[in-house]
């Protein structure tokens, strides 16, 4: 009797990591962050956040540390959206 339970609790949580998962990848697939670069000053907290390791940056010809992304990595999951005080970063549909 244990071990049905056991079974039943294991393939119940299984399947629910597989529904969690789907659903995350679809959102990803329709959003995407916009970075609006006019609004960015560089601070560079969204990189801080960014467990995706999405956001990286490179130094302009104005000396100004300018963000952009990788879109690959990106999930749209809006850590670095939450993080950023200046309205840099948005989240758009595709």
């Amino acid at each position: 009797m244990r071990i049905m339970i056991l079974y039943f609790v294991f393939t119940s949580l299984c399947l629910l990591v597989i529904i969690l998962g789907y659903f995350r990848n679809k959102r990803a697939k329709k959003y995407v962050v916009r970075i609006v670069d006019s609004n960015c000053v560089g601070c560079q907290q969204c990189l801080k956040r960014c467990r995706h390791k999405a956001l990286y940056t490179i130094v302009s010809d104005k000396r100004k540390s300018v963000v952009l992304k990788n879109a690959r990595n990106c999930t749209a999951c809006g850590d670095c959206i939450a993080v950023c005080k200046f309205n840099a970063l948005e989240l758009v549909l595709r």
